[in-house]
């Protein structure tokens, strides 16, 4: 957010005031807690003690308050019991002296405890204006607060730094899209058009462009509403591709209706004007971000309103394209690699094997993943299917392709075991292609567009999307006209880069008689039991690439082949994905641990140059996240118990490199931290992994996310199949040894159940045909394909009657167990009775004095990377 934004301003002056008030209210209640503590001093009686101690906890309407109806000293004590207590205390004898000292101490101690609160919650309020002056976000660098030797500090710390990869980056973009890259359109077209040469490729082809041009009718006769205008900026602000201040802007303007009345008037003429659509003359910005993988994205930002008419046109051209598109899938122009089964065959297993089902067959279950996760995943279903295009999570193409990629190793696995236990052989192929966005001719995107039938007309307007003039910011006086590449962050980016894709998946299908080529977005894998399938496609792939003037990027490219089969024609280089190698000794993904050490170091040096507490929890928590997404996320079972283990030594290890000096990880640094800069010393471990809303750090602990996911893996006396599980390599190597039996078992059950009148077949099945059916017929294992998608289940935190009783006293939390979140649980249980002790609660500190609009944009902010 810049200095000049108002939003970021009357947050600023929000949060100011609210700090204040808040020191105001610790000073008071000091003075509130010296005077009380000094008199009860004064007074020898204990019940007098208690009846005054009594009354200064209850007179104190701050802050902290406490009712009279309240429960204190961890819920041991209700002060209207109390209250009735004393009055009994002179008359009734079981009253002893030692229990009304024992309520004096209770008594002081909540008037201590609530003390220290206070002292939290300044402690809290000075980390949050050390963060929002510190520059470690993105969102809350107010530089207008820093010091002048703060911002020269910065602005050294980023010329310094990095500065190589920063200069290398810019070089190689400017030589991509600022130089034209001449296609030869009329042999592309040839081709595609041999791609659709038979009666059915002809009929699927004329099926699709009738489509595309309908759609292109509709987006164009389709008014904006005040309505569409909501739904695109609310899907526009989901997908995170704009600046902070646009970002705030669009969501003002969403809760205005006069507002979106008035945009929707304005977009209409835009869109009735479409065809004379320009980019601005003095040119679009372009900035320079880096992403927590080290690479440097070039992000572009349109003004507001043409921001909204791109992305509806984007995610409206997604939405026709992909339909279309899928109704090629469908048809019986897209070759399978499992041929349908005959109807003599299906009329046979009907009568022979009724309680097989091939609609949770391997087959079924393989093409509805196809079509849910793979099958153009990048474009959009409909509005409400937002994309997030920056990738500040550390994927190239966003979260939304983060998972999808996770789903594609979960797939490779189940169908690696699959078929190295029934084919004896498979292979892999992973690649991607080199600077993809920046990098593709305008030629190649207008020509495949043209190819499956995009008009001239909105072909014009994508020309005139693509030649978009930039400058580097700084630079507005050197604007130069885009020759190549598709900017990053649009949704109509995503579709030029998605119809040159699908060709790409087209070719591949053709060409090998029924491969699928699984990608997200360029990020490629190709896989097959035949490995010289793998090298037809990998050939074709790389003839299609020549033609379109795209290059595969051969340092991410490579293969693996598990069991028998010929290497030939594969690329040379490992298979790899995140942190991920796989290693065809062990069928399994490994931990690349010098890839490790790399992010080790970086992470080190990222840390080092945050310059709050806040900023520093803020890029550990997102690197933390980046390592586990990146070490496949929450595994199903296709990962196995042996990753997890692997995921969680991995943990430990870096745990221990970031912090050699500190017994207590990153909780033993913060603590340390914060009695040298604000000489705070005891806080418990609880307090750091606190959500920031109760007054803590927020300190995520990646190891409750290992450990929750090795519950699954564990022994489980109810599961017939739990060494299956535990094992997934072996799960369909068992299922071939029971085969004969079921074999057996189906026969004799047809031959001495089944009335011989109504049999429309003399003999049964052979075991060999019996066998062929285990792809697209055979239930058990359709159902062992299934489990290997199966997600992982957390382990279920037991609550205690202790913990229980703690709860009901916090009003921070659920008094309901079961509607706290798994993670919360685990703090809860492992920290919970030290915060407790110390504060008497879950509360740290006051909700209500917490700047909550500053904690959001804390939680929700883009870490400001050092350059």
């Amino acid at each position: 957010m810049s200095s000049n934004s108002t939003f970021g301003k009357s947050l600023q002056f929000i949060t100011s005031i609210k700090l204040q008030e808040l020191e105001k209210q610790r000073s008071a209640y000091q003075e509130h807690l010296h005077k009380s503590l000094q008199k009860a001093k004064s007074i020898d009686d204990p019940k007098r003690r208690a009846e005054h101690l009594l009354e200064s906890v209850t007179s104190w309407k701050g802050s902290g308050a406490t009712d009279e109806t309240d429960n204190i000293g961890e819920g041991s004590l209700n002060l209207s019991n109390l209250k009735m207590w004393l009055l009994m205390c002179d008359n009734d004898p079981s009253f002893s002296k030692d229990k009304v000292r024992q309520w004096n101490e209770l008594l002081e101690e909540h008037l201590q405890r609530n003390s220290l609160r206070f002292d939290c919650a300044k402690l809290f309020g000075e980390m949050l204006n050390e963060w929002i002056g510190s520059g470690d976000s993105a969102t809350a660098a107010y530089q207008d607060t820093a010091q002048p030797s703060a911002r020269a500090e910065a602005s050294d710390a980023f010329i310094d730094v990095g500065r190589k990869e920063l200069h290398e980056q810019r070089e190689k973009f400017e030589s991509l899209v600022f130089k034209e890259e001449k296609t030869d359109a009329k042999a592309l077209k040839t081709f595609l058009e041999s791609l659709f040469s038979d009666k059915q490729g002809t009929t699927a082809l004329q099926e699709i462009r009738d489509a595309i041009k309908e759609g292109a009718d509709e987006i164009r006769e389709t008014e904006f509403t005040a309505y569409t205008v909501k739904a695109t900026i609310n899907n526009l602000v989901a997908s995170d591709p704009l600046n902070e201040d646009q970002q705030a802007t669009l969501k003002s303007f969403s809760d205005n209706t006069m507002i979106l009345e008035e945009l929707a008037g304005v977009l209409n003429m835009r869109l009735a004007s479409i065809g004379s659509w320009t980019w601005p003359k003095e040119g679009i910005p372009v900035e320079m971000r880096r992403h927590l993988n080290g690479k440097y994205r070039f992000h572009t930002d349109p003004d507001t309103v043409d921001a909204i008419l791109l992305h509806h046109l984007g995610i409206s051209w997604q939405i026709k394209f992909k339909a279309a598109c899928r109704k090629l899938y469908m048809s019986k122009a897209w070759k399978k690699l499992v041929p349908p089964i005959l109807s003599v065959e299906r009329e046979r297993y009907q009568e022979q094997l009724p309680h097989e089902n091939a609609n949770i067959s391997i087959d079924a279950r393989r093409n509805a993943r196809i079509v849910s996760s793979f099958f153009l995943s990048q474009l959009a279903d409909s509005i409400n299917d937002v994309n997030d295009y920056d990738g500040d999570s550390g994927e190239e193409y966003g979260q939304k392709a983060g998972d999808g990629k996770r789903d594609l190793l979960h797939m490779m696995l189940a169908e690696c075991y699959f078929h190295t236990a029934v084919d004896k052989s498979f292979a892999i192929i992973r690649s991607d292609l080199e600077w993809f966005g920046p990098s593709i001719p305008h030629d190649t995107i207008l020509t495949v567009l043209e190819f499956f039938g995009v008009p001239d007309d909105w072909l014009g307007f994508f020309k005139t999307f693509l030649h978009a003039p930039l400058y580097f910011k700084g630079e507005p006086d050197n604007v130069r006209i885009r020759q190549r590449g598709t900017p990053i962050g649009y949704s109509l980016s995503t579709i030029c880069g998605e119809a040159i894709l699908f060709a790409m998946d087209l070719v591949v299908n053709q060409k090998t008689g029924g491969c699928f080529l699984y990608r997200i977005h360029d990020d490629i894998f190709l896989w097959d039991a035949k490995p010289e399938r793998c090298a037809t496609g990998w050939a074709e792939m790389q003839k299609f690439a020549s033609l379109t003037g795209l290059t595969f990027n051969m340092s991410k490219t490579g293969s693996a082949v598990v069991g028998d089969g010929d290497t030939t024609g594969l690329p040379a280089g490992d298979v790899r994905w995140g942190f991920l190698l796989f290693d065809p000794s062990k069928v399994r993904f490994v931990i690349d641990q010098k890839d490790i050490d790399l992010h080790i170091s970086e992470l080190r040096r990222q840390l080092n140059a945050t310059k709050s507490v806040f900023g520093w929890v803020n890029v550990l928590n997102k690197y933390m996240a980046f390592f586990l997404r990146n070490f496949g996320g929450a595994p199903t079972y296709a990962f196995g118990r042996e990753h997890v283990m692997d995921v969680i030594e991995t943990f430990t290890r870096i745990q221990r490199e970031l912090f050699p000096e500190h017994e207590l990880g990153a909780a033993g640094y913060l603590r340390a931290v914060i009695k040298k800069k604000w000489e705070v010393d005891g806080l418990p471990l609880g307090y750091f992994y606190l959500p920031v809303e109760q007054g803590g750090l927020g300190l995520r602990n990646p190891m409750f996310e290992a450990f929750t996911s090795l519950c699954s893996f564990e022994d489980d006396p109810e599961n017939e199949h739990d060494e299956d599980r535990r094992d997934p390599q072996e799960l369909f190597k068992n299922l071939i040894e029971e085969d004969a039996d079921k074999f057996e078992e189906a026969r004799d059950k047809w031959t001495h159940e089944y009335n011989r009148n109504q049999r429309k077949f003399d003999t049964f099945f052979t075991l060999g045909q019996y066998t062929s059916f285990r792809e697209h017929l055979l239930t058990t294992w359709g159902a062992a394909y299934g489990d290997m998608f199966t997600e992982r289940t957390t382990f279920n935190v037991k609550e205690t009657p202790s913990l229980l009783a703690k709860l009901l006293n916090s009003t921070s939390f659920s008094s309901e167990w079961n509607r706290l979140d798994w993670y919360r649980k685990w703090v809860i249980s492992v920290y919970g009775e030290d915060l407790v002790r110390k504060f008497g609660g879950f509360e740290i500190v006051d909700s209500k004095l917490i700047p909550i609009g500053m904690v959001k944009l804390f939680k929700d902010s883009r870490i400001k990377l050092d350059q």
